[in-house]
């Protein structure tokens, strides 16, 4: 059940819950910017988990970031609510399907228990608001990802003024869900060949797994993994010709700011959780990460219709 939204009420403060993984929570940044377009004049609160946070810095459009963490006490927990619950929310957006909405009592909250038909991850999460709102939820600009002058300065120093480039992510959080490392080497071959930089990015453990792929080519690569913020990781995805990377929230961040990606799936269905930007590609060969060769991707490459020759290999 859902409770629509009174005409007659003034929407003056609106909470979005939202998750804790990157991956997920980019997966609900649509609702960020869909609230903004429906609520102008509304502040905007947004709960999220601690690995997130930093998504938010600086973030003019948002009112207060309320970080929680899952493994509070229950003590903790309670005077956590208390204070949201002094806040007295017009409107609750809850999408970890919780009880907080009624704990703090919203004046509009949506029901914990709704199950839509199946659909992505991200239109399940812009359909609470949609059934909350009576219409279909829209936005007219991003709001979630916003880059201050000096992340973009930090992106520009870290480039080093490459503006031509690929992105490669090698990691995943689940083991499962990674491509092997023989794989992303043939590809960075198949660019360098082409003549098209390369960027590297991820986490400090995927850092590892770029140092061992490139001395197999002679230059025009970067290695950023473990050296961004998520704001300039957002900021090198930004301005990326592609993103090539295996089921990830560097995945949905690319996404979310509409690049071409290319993703490399194995035991997730890419129906619910795959790519969702205007370009975009999916390669699955089953469950298994392995059965994906290097050819493969190289013909889903070529449909994606992007050039990508054109590059002058640097360093």
């Amino acid at each position: 059940m859902f409770f629509k939204l009174s005409r007659s009420l003034k929407v003056n403060r609106v909470l979005l819950i939202s998750l804790s993984n990157i991956g997920d929570v980019v997966m609900t940044f649509p609702v960020f910017d869909a609230l903004g377009t429906a609520f102008p004049d509304a502040a905007i609160d947004v709960v999220v988990g601690p690995k997130a946070v930093a998504f938010f810095k600086g973030n003019p459009y948002l009112s207060r970031l309320i970080p929680f963490n899952k493994r509070m006490l229950p003590l903790e927990t309670l005077q956590w609510l208390a204070e949201l619950r002094r806040t007295h929310f017009d409107l609750v957006i809850d999408l970890r399907n919780t009880f907080f909405p009624f704990l703090i009592r919203a004046k509009t909250v949506t029901s914990p228990f709704f199950h839509p038909d199946r659909m992505h991850m991200k239109d399940k999460h812009l359909a609470r608001l949609t059934h909350v709102l009576g219409k279909p939820a829209s936005f007219s600009a991003r709001r979630a990802i916003v880059l201050a002058s000096e992340d973009k300065l930090s992106v520009k120093k870290l480039l080093g003024g490459w503006q031509d480039y690929v992105v490669i992510a090698p990691g995943a959080a689940d083991a499962r869900k990674r491509w092997m490392e023989a794989g992303f080497a043939a590809l960075l071959e198949y660019f360098h060949e082409r003549g098209q930089a390369v960027v590297f990015v991820g986490d400090k453990a995927d850092r590892l797994i770029a140092d061992r792929l490139m001395p197999r080519v002679s230059g025009g690569v970067l290695n950023l993994c473990g050296q961004t913020t998520l704001l300039e990781l957002a900021g090198i995805l930004e301005n990326a010709a592609l993103a090539l990377v295996n089921d990830s929230g560097i995945m949905h961040l690319a996404s979310y700011l509409d690049r071409p990606v290319l993703a490399l799936f194995g035991p997730t269905d890419p129906f619910l959780y795959g790519p969702w930007g205007s370009c975009r590609g999916v390669l699955r060969q089953g469950t298994v990460m392995e059965a994906i060769q290097p050819t493969d991707v190289v013909a889903a490459l070529r449909s994606l219709h992007l050039n990508l020759d054109t590059g002058p290999v640097l360093g």
